[in-house]
């Protein structure tokens, strides 16, 4: 099995979605619509990461928005995104692959990161490497330069994964 695990805030929805209502989960269809063509392209499954698995009306938004997603990773309190991750993969043997889709590092270093701004959420770009990833044709990832990553996991430390 192949596996994404998808943060949701700067990834399938960005700055410029529209949110006219200021509604706290939202989906920006342009940007669902690249992660479902990662799907085709690499036959993987979703399994969510985003803060929105804690909230019932985050998991209500995600399901009513079409995100499709087969499991959550665990509630792991005031752990880096890295441990849920790890944890989820330990009781799942069968995958033979995975990424990670996130806008933050989280403490991903050692994880196979595809890392959108959170001005533009998923890109075609990094759907076709995702896809590579996933499919074996790469071992790449396309992350932030160290710099910020370094500024993104202290943020992280001081107040947790906002997304």
């Amino acid at each position: 099995m192949k596996v994404i695990f998808l943060d949701i805030d700067g990834v399938l929805n960005c700055k410029r979605t529209p949110n006219p209502r200021k509604f706290p989960f939202i989906v920006d269809p342009a940007l669902l619509n690249r992660l479902k063509r990662l799907l085709e392209l690499s036959g993987a499954k979703v399994v969510l990461a985003s803060n929105w698995r804690y909230d019932p009306a985050g998991m209500f938004s995600a399901r009513h928005y079409g995100v499709p997603f087969i499991d959550t990773t665990p509630d792991l309190p005031n752990q880096p995104r890295c441990n849920p991750i790890a944890d989820w993969l330990q009781r799942h043997p069968d995958v033979e692959r995975f990424v990670v889709i996130d806008d933050e590092d989280d403490e991903l270093d050692d994880l196979p990161l595809f890392q959108p701004s959170r001005s533009t959420g998923i890109t075609e770009e990094m759907v076709r490497a995702a896809a590579d990833y996933l499919n074996g044709k790469t071992d790449k990832d396309m992350r932030h330069n160290k710099l910020v990553r370094i500024f993104q996991n202290l943020g992280s430390l001081v107040s947790g994964h906002k997304g």
